[in-house]
């Protein structure tokens, strides 16, 4: 059955290679009885669809109304595989807008092929069926399901986009399904400069020529004139595209999505030459003009009373600035939006109670200001939304407020209740900052300049002759490590909390669990109890097998693949320390001891220590695992991956004790 799918999938091939050529003329040919019996596809057995076409076709337009306007035509074919490739049969369509002008789309058309006692049946997509909602304040959809689908069914559909803005959509090659066949085609007139970033780990050169384009523009008076220009086609063409592949320290996959960006250089008409390619420093500025960020600095009236309050309770700028930070989380909280840019401004905010990170960010910046601090916003872009490959307005999504003293910066996020100066949210720490001043002046700034994360984890315990150890442990969690203990605990009671750290670290029974400053947002967190495992060790007759480690040890590598294709990227550096001395029972002597290393990954990206001896009776374990670098590109995977080999193995060797007497 394997090698007639294998062979029906050539055939395949060959026919969509075909239809790609004129794919232009958005219509495929129709469905054949070898896709709809297709039943899995070979290059990826597993996938549960796959798109048979993906076409596309973007061109410049006009119109009196609107001028200049951006035309996508879209056409895609997917083949349902498995019960779980039914999502494929969803189409959803996000659509741009700002205040005044918005994308459209339209002749939205559908057909869900499927075939049933030799007999192909077509089901339409019902108008009725097509859903358009508002998600945010910039973004609407439109979405639709298509109808009679079931495993072994082809979807097609097709649509055509308008939008009044200078964007050429990302040309998105790689989907999480298998692409056969991809086909663009862009055509861009002479009076618009674009230039063409690749993002991802492939290689693509569009076929590229140059073609005579026209338009009907308005005269006025009842008059119409023709108007000629040369455009620049471009023609991207893939085939077999492999699934975007999920790999674990990923923030955003999307990062490494193949795609093609298309950025506005410049336009020119009528030699009035106008450039949009920019600096991050021009982006900032840009941002902080507008009304809904910069703006809304000027409105501090209402923090008066709040910023007299803070500066007669406190004296010194470091106690002032703590003050207003709990001020803000204690008068509005995050409703979970994001943003660059204020909804309803600081003022409403205040007065609801709740904003997006703009609104309560901005409002800790003013309030901070007031207090005669000086404050300013910082500008980030988080990790989920991606790290942009050039200056771009869509570049940042987040705002944090910062404070630069001589040589130190102070970020401060009141978005979550357990943040302190710099200790934010894990969210935030991405690839650069920009602070933006009163006269829209930047800087870049590293966000990871003024974090240490560690952990420093002790253990002192009694091994017995039956194989039980009992003992105390104590760790002390700081900066954002300590934050990380303060969100897993959060509001939860601490006995059910510590119900679960039983489980977590494998004991049989603890006792006297406690938490030390756990509300000392500044402080760090310590943890320490008193437990006891029944079977701590591995026995035969006259021999013990003891992992030092106990419960600190990793029993497996979170990289197994071959290889690698995009960065790994650790949510911040740190560095994590573990002290452990357990005195053995009377009568064993220690036989075979694991050997000390030390190890580096290159570059000083990070290092392992692992050292141990025998004293009193006693064995002393010592082990420091640091990270210096966050981001570790692809080049460098296999280093990693045999330095956390390397590591494992050494953190799961054994002492081996005997019975002297």
């Amino acid at each position: 059955m394997k090698s007639v799918s294998q062979s029906v999938l050539c055939v395949l091939i060959c026919l969509f290679s075909s239809i790609v050529l004129n794919a232009q003329d958005f219509k495929l040919e129709k469905v054949s009885e070898a896709e709809l019996t297709l039943d899995f596809y070979a290059k990826d057995s597993a996938a549960p669809a796959a798109y048979l076409n993906k076409v596309r076709e973007t061109y410049f337009d006009y119109n009196s109304h609107d001028g200049w306007i951006i035309v996508t035509e879209v056409t895609e074919r997917i083949k349902i595989l498995t019960k779980e490739g039914l999502e494929y049969a969803t189409k959803k369509i996000g659509l741009y807008k700002n205040d005044s002008d918005k994308e459209l789309v339209d002749d939205i058309k559908g057909i869900t092929y499927n075939f049933n006692s030799g007999k192909i049946k077509e089901s339409n997509l019902d108008k009725k069926a097509i859903f358009k909602t508002e998600r945010s304040e910039r973004w609407d959809q439109t979405a639709f399901t298509m109808p009679a689908v079931q495993v072994g069914s082809v979807v097609e559909w097709s649509y055509k986009m308008v939008s009044p803005f200078y964007k050429v959509d990302d040309l998105i090659i790689q989907e999480d399904i298998p692409v056969i066949n991809y086909y663009a085609r862009i055509r861009t007139p002479g009076m618009f400069q674009f230039r063409r970033v690749k993002k991802g780990y492939f290689d693509i050169k569009p076929k590229e020529s140059v073609e005579q384009g026209g338009v009907t523009v308005d005269g006025g008076f009842n008059h119409s004139n023709y108007f000629n220009y040369q455009e620049l086609v471009a023609e991207y063409e893939q085939h077999n595209v492999p699934a975007l592949k999920r790999e674990v320290f990923v923030a955003n996959p999307d990062n490494y999505r193949r795609s093609v960006i298309y950025e506005l250089i410049s336009t020119d008409f009528n030699d009035n030459k106008r450039e949009y390619s920019t600096t991050w420093e021009e982006v900032a500025r840009t941002i902080f003009k507008h009304d809904d960020f910069g703006g809304e600095l000027n409105k501090t009236h209402f923090l008066k009373a709040a910023a007299e309050e803070i500066l007669t309770a406190n004296k010194t700028q470091e106690t002032q600035i703590k003050a207003a930070l709990r001020f803000v989380k204690s008068k509005v909280s995050w409703n979970g939006d994001y943003g660059k840019y204020t909804d309803e401004g600081i003022d409403k905010a205040y007065k609801k109670g709740s904003g997006n990170v703009s609104e309560i960010n901005l409002l800790l910046t003013a309030l901070l200001r007031e207090c005669g601090v000086q404050a300013n916003p910082v500008l980030v872009g988080t990790k989920r939304f991606g790290i942009p490959l050039f200056p771009t307005l869509e570049g940042y999504n987040y705002v944090v407020a910062g404070i630069r003293s001589g040589m130190q910066t102070i970020l401060l996020d009141a978005t979550d209740k357990w943040s302190a100066p710099n200790i934010l949210p894990t969210r935030v720490y991405n690839w650069k900052g920009r602070m933006v001043n009163k006269k829209g002046v930047s800087q870049e700034i590293d966000l990871f300049e003024t974090i240490r994360p560690q952990t420093d984890r002790y253990v002192k315990a009694v091994l017995n002759e039956d194989g039980s150890l009992e003992g105390e442990l104590s760790q002390r969690f700081s900066s954002l490590e300590a934050l990380e203990i303060r969100h897993s605990v959060g509001d939860k009671d601490l006995q059910d909390w510590g119900e679960k750290r039983l489980d977590y670290f494998g004991v049989d029974e603890m006792k006297s669990h406690q938490l030390k400053d756990l509300n000392e947002l500044e402080k760090p967190v310590v943890e320490s109890f008193q437990f006891k495992i029944d079977q701590a060790v591995d026995q035969v007759p006259g021999q013990i097998f003891l992992n030092p480690l106990l419960f600190f040890r990793e029993r497996e590598s979170p990289f197994k693949s071959d290889e690698r294709i995009s960065p790994v990227d650790f949510d911040f550096p740190f560095t994590h320390n573990i002290n452990i001395t357990i005195e053995l029972p009377a009568g064993y002597a220690v036989t075979s001891l694991p050997e000390a290393i030390k190890i580096a990954l290159p570059d000083d990206m990070g290092s392992f220590l692992y050292t141990i001896h025998e004293q009193n009776n006693s064995i002393q374990v010592m082990t420091r695992f640091s990270l210096k670098s966050t981001f570790i590109h692809a080049d460098y995977y296999q280093s990693l991956k045999d330095f956390f080999k390397m590591r494992i193995e050494k953190e799961n060797e054994k002492v081996i004790l005997k019975k002297s007497i």
